[in-house]
């Protein structure tokens, strides 16, 4: 009896670590990230005119944030400070996000890294958004593997009840515009650009965004609409949704197009 069991055992672990791999390559792995302690610097002060980006319970720590603080003068003339420390993997509360005095708050492929949002989370995000500040969401927001943050989706125009791939869909990259003169393409020459971002979507169930946008509008599409970078203007604030994870691993195109969701709608 005991030849049986120990095959039985072996079979559950191999699927375990099946999944565990298949998971990876949908979504980069997070061995190195650690959780961050709440810091009374989320709420320090910046030089006027500065717009302050603070992430959410988001994946971790990705290296386009850091270059965009130092040399955001590349990208154009508004000076930005980013917080991707004190809230990217912690919980919080609206009272969290107020004292943070940010002016663009940034959900970073939260599902990716299975942070699950609670509904008072989501209800804060949406106030937050609400009280006139900009809201940048990448990559899987929404579900992927057993985290539903759909909840999060009317912020960017989008019907919370739309089902969503829960494993993501690699994608060519190449995104191409069709709303060339918005704020959000600014500096991005050309008809489309090569993201070189992680090379894969969230997309809708259905295989396409194509139906599902709601309130929102695709600025760009990645083959045929499996990827977008899409523009809702809600009546007091912007929400902008890259499907792709343009920070990951991202190249010029890609920190310009997340610097202008960052500083063309701040009020």
């Amino acid at each position: 009896m005991r030849k049986p069991i120990a095959a039985v055992v072996c079979f559950v672990l191999a699927m375990l670590l099946a999944g565990r791999l298949f998971a990876q390559e949908t979504s980069p792995a997070r061995e190195n990230v650690t959780k961050v302690a709440k810091s009374a610097a989320s709420a320090e002060v910046v030089p006027a005119g500065t717009v302050k980006i603070v992430l959410l319970k988001s994946w971790g720590q990705t290296s386009i944030w850091g270059d965009m603080s130092s040399n955001w003068q590349n990208f154009g003339k508004i000076p930005v400070t980013v917080d991707d420390t004190t809230y990217i993997n912690s919980d919080f509360t609206y009272q969290d996000i107020v004292a943070s005095k940010a002016n663009v708050i940034v959900l970073s492929d939260p599902a990716g890294g299975l942070q699950q949002y609670s509904p008072a989370e989501i209800a804060a995000v949406s106030k937050y958004a609400k009280k006139g500040h900009t809201v940048l969401g990448t990559y899987l927001v929404f579900q992927y593997s057993t985290v539903d943050n759909r909840g999060l989706a009317p912020v960017f125009g989008f019907s919370s009840k739309i089902e969503y791939n829960t494993t993501a869909v690699s994608i060519s990259n190449l995104f191409k515009k069709t709303k060339s003169k918005q704020c959000l393409l600014k500096g991005i020459t050309g008809s489309s650009w090569q993201s070189d971002g992680y090379p894969y979507s969230q997309v809708p169930a259905s295989g396409t965004w194509k139906g599902h946008l709601g309130k929102a509008m695709a600025v760009a599409e990645s083959d045929n609409y499996l990827g977008i970078v899409s523009f809702y203007k809600a009546p007091t604030y912007t929400g902008v949704f890259v499907s792709n994870f343009p920070e990951y691993n991202g190249g010029t195109d890609d920190e310009q197009l997340l610097y202008n969701a960052s500083t063309c709608y701040v009020k």
